[in-house]
């Protein structure tokens, strides 16, 4: 019996405003700070006494015989006046993550490959599942939620401290939203989707927020055809062209490339500009130093940053929407890993990212991914299967835009799309085997004529 396929994604709400919540979170925060980074530290101590107990009698110490009990639970009892004043959920979290954290890495930071974890205090709060109760919804831009985020002790305090017998543990959370955000939320209150573990995080401008983790079964697109290939290549004149397998007519570039040389030269020219005036920068700009000096570049990162996700947001919808409608089953694209250090723009935009999107988009409605290698995609002709080589790139590529094949007359005898070509071989099931055979065939061919040449 087969299980439903199940996806689980996250998206972030912005925890409105409100003074005594903020300091609560701050120092919630903290104290998460200092249990992850102590725990770190501890798992790290543990780790070293036991190289030094397998060099010195050839085995590994076992837990429980050392500690009278398993590494997490030693952790956590060490570290309980750390967190008394958070929940337990909260606490157990913080611990349970930064010791799997450093279990994951452990063996790169022996080998010298990583650095130990050093955790924030602006850092992330886990948050389970049973402390969010309640979801709410007040209008269509607003939600809210119950919180369990304190200890007894620290209500307790608290109580005294404001001479206010109303603080409770769980205390009312107020959640910005808006557009397809709601319409998430709105799901998880019904039931059609499941909340799991969440987090609190903090952005640069100090404002907290709640990333919901969710979970739902895709609804997927009965009746497409897996034998249908859209393939789709990443290139510089468009960032995507696709190519569908069964259609030799289909093109379709997807996104503008002068649009994003645009915006990238105009955030490098006020980079530089800014990089400039700080030099003279006033009283006012000074502030504490060097992070008072750079927050305006740190400000413009973020800028290009959201600029280039909100674009991959909607070319990877589009190149979805064009899957569907043309009945493909099954996407491939090129394996970009270490193709950026021959491409300047491709190793500035965020290809890797526009390619996660696509996967997970199709993975959400049943279509298949395929990622080929992406070697040869763009000089062989995808009519006759010959490929050219960078030795004679002139003839067959002489703009980065053009190709035109050398050995049929598939209409090149003229020059057709560059990235159109690439997408029609990525599309072709089997391009890498069918490659290799060419490559081959060419080589005994080369072989053949130089042998002929000899003999006359």
């Amino acid at each position: 019996m087969n299980k439903e396929k199940v996806l689980i994604k996250a998206i972030k709400y912005r925890i409105k405003f409100n003074k005594d919540i903020y300091r609560i979170l701050s120092v919630i925060q903290y104290d998460v700070f200092r249990i992850k980074n102590k725990a770190t530290s501890m798992a790290w101590d543990w780790q070293q006494f036991s190289f030094g107990y397998n060099e010195r009698f050839g085995e590994f110490p076992k837990e429980k015989d050392f500690l009278g009990k398993v590494l997490f639970t030693d952790i956590y009892q060490e570290l309980r006046g750390m967190g008394e004043n958070i929940s337990s959920s909260t606490y157990n979290a913080a611990i349970k993550e930064s010791v799997d954290k450093f279990k994951e890495q452990r063996l790169r930071i022996t080998r010298g490959e990583e650095s130990i974890a050093n955790y924030k205090k602006t850092g992330s709060i886990p948050i389970r599942e049973s402390q969010i109760k309640g979801i709410e919804k007040l209008n269509s831009k607003t939600y809210m939620c119950n919180m369990s985020l304190l200890s007894t002790k620290y209500v307790k305090e608290l109580r005294i401290e404001r001479n206010d017998k109303t603080i409770k543990t769980q205390f009312p959370i107020t959640l910005m939203s808006g557009g397809s955000a709601s319409s998430i939320l709105d799901r998880i209150i019904t039931g059609e989707y499941k909340l799991r573990d969440s987090r609190i995080t903090m952005d640069r401008k100090n404002r907290f927020f709640l990333a919901v983790v969710y979970q739902f079964t895709p609804e997927v697109k009965d009746g497409l055809n897996k034998d249908n290939i859209i393939g789709i290549d990443i290139g510089v004149a468009v960032p995507a062209y696709l190519a569908v397998s069964n259609d030799g007519y289909y093109r379709q570039p997807v996104g503008d490339a002068k649009e994003i040389r645009n915006f990238q030269n105009q955030m490098e020219s006020r980079k530089r500009a800014l990089q400039r005036s700080r030099k003279w920068a006033g009283d006012g700009s000074v502030g504490h130093g060097t992070k008072t000096r750079i927050k305006p570049l740190e400000k413009l990162s973020g800028k290009i940053a959201r600029y280039k996700e909100h674009k991959n947001h909607v070319w990877s919808r589009y190149i979805i929407e064009e899957a569907v409608k043309n009945d493909c089953g099954t996407i491939q694209m090129e394996d970009l890993t270490g193709i950026a250090v021959d491409s300047p723009f491709l190793k500035t935009w965020s290809y890797y990212q526009l390619q996660e999107m696509i996967t997970y988009k199709a993975k959400e409605i049943g279509i298949d991914v395929v990622k080929v290698k992406p070697t040869y995609t763009s000089s062989r002709c995808n009519k006759c299967g010959n490929i050219h080589f960078k030795e004679d790139k002139n003839s067959w590529r002489d703009t980065q835009d053009r190709f035109k094949c050398m050995s049929c007359d598939w209409g090149h005898k003229f020059y057709v799309n560059a990235d159109w070509n690439a997408a029609l071989n990525i599309s072709v099931f089997g391009i890498e085997d069918i490659i290799k055979e060419q490559l081959e065939v060419q080589k005994k061919h080369s072989i053949d004529v130089s042998e002929m040449q000899k003999e006359i």
